[in-house]
């Protein structure tokens, strides 16, 4: 072939060497169970741009939000299968459960699923095993259900003289069930008497709450829930104004709220890390290849604005221990 013969060539293979270069790019869809979760959106969004993912280039993104209401999970759901998103990324025990009942539901080949965070996938039975996870699902648990021993112990080592602990959680949640039972287990082992508070469905959260006061509790204990973490910030008002103490399990509900104290992950921390997760699938991998992940992180976190106003002192020695302090003139 001659130098100009070529080049003629090259000219024409041109534009199918564009096109195979800018491939259109992937679509992800976003299912938010909650406003209160948006943490976990910048997560995945910061962890894949981390990866070298463009978005409008390499990526699409179309989320939706249910605002806590499982019929609109199931509809979200199906809206994206119908759409078929290249991965489906949600959060939360509650949204995962009804996703993968769904996507089974549904025609083959299923849609993959990725988890930005989830309480305890395996304990709640929602998924069988963290090593091997499910045909088309994968993700990042947050531990919460495991980590409530550590809370517990955590609780005593902040609050030694606290005796009466009031868990507040979901009647009906399998995470939440999960985690009430599994602290009537360990709070004997710690001294700890547990009182259960189990929001049902028509119930109002804050009324269950308002039926403990320091008369009857000396801490109060959020387990894993949709309904109740929804409802984190009037939790936290309530107990600061009965000088109750009130401790939670992700690094955002101590942030937003004005919490007493927090040991866990977060949201965003969980979701960056399940990106990874997300880019090896858009790549060719299984879910059913990928092990669910722990988070690389937990973080012990104090707010001294509400120590204050609620008359608690933390000793130096949990000072020391915290990685970070909120309010006060010791913040860090």
């Amino acid at each position: 072939m001659t130098r100009h013969g070529a080049f003629a060539l090259a000219l024409l293979l041109l534009p199918a060497l564009v096109t195979a270069a800018h491939a259109a790019p992937s679509r992800i869809g976003i299912l938010l169970p909650g406003q209160e979760w948006m943490s976990a959106v910048d997560g995945l969004k910061d962890g894949l741009k981390d990866l070298g993912y463009v978005e409008g280039r390499d990526i699409l993104y179309t989320m939706d939000n249910a605002n806590r209401d499982q019929a609109r999970v199931a509809e979200i759901t199906r809206r994206f299968m119908a759409e078929r998103v290249d991965v489906l990324f949600t959060i939360t025990n509650t949204a995962l459960k009804t996703v993968i009942a769904v996507t089974k539901a549904g025609a083959p080949p299923r849609v993959p699923v990725v988890f930005g965070s989830a309480s305890g996938p395996v304990e709640s039975g929602i998924v069988p095993a963290y090593a091997t996870p499910d045909t088309h699902v994968t993700g990042v648990t947050s531990g919460s259900i495991e980590l409530v021993g550590k809370r517990l112990e955590i609780l005593k080592e902040v609050l030694p003289d606290v005796r009466r602990v009031a868990l507040i959680g979901e009647r009906e949640a399998d995470s939440s069930l999960k985690a009430f039972a599994l602290a009537a287990e360990l709070a004997p082992k710690l001294g700890l008497s547990v009182i259960e508070l189990r929001v049902a469905p028509t119930e109002d959260t804050m009324e269950v709450a308002r039926r403990v006061t320091r008369k009857e509790a000396d801490a109060l204990f959020l387990v894993p829930s949709l309904k109740t973490v929804g409802a984190t910030t009037q939790l936290a008002a309530y107990a600061r104004s009965v000088r109750l103490p009130f401790i939670v399990y992700q690094v955002e509900h101590i942030r937003k709220s004005g919490a007493l104290v927090a040991y866990g992950s977060s949201y965003y921390l969980q979701s960056r890390q399940a990106a990874v997760l997300v880019s090896k699938i858009l790549k060719g991998a299984s879910p059913a290849q990928l092990p669910i992940e722990r988070p690389r992180l937990h973080h012990l976190i104090l707010n001294l604005d509400t120590a204050a106003e609620i008359g608690v002192r933390f000793s130096p020695e949990i000072l020391n221990r915290a990685d970070e302090l909120i309010g006060g003139r010791r913040a860090r």
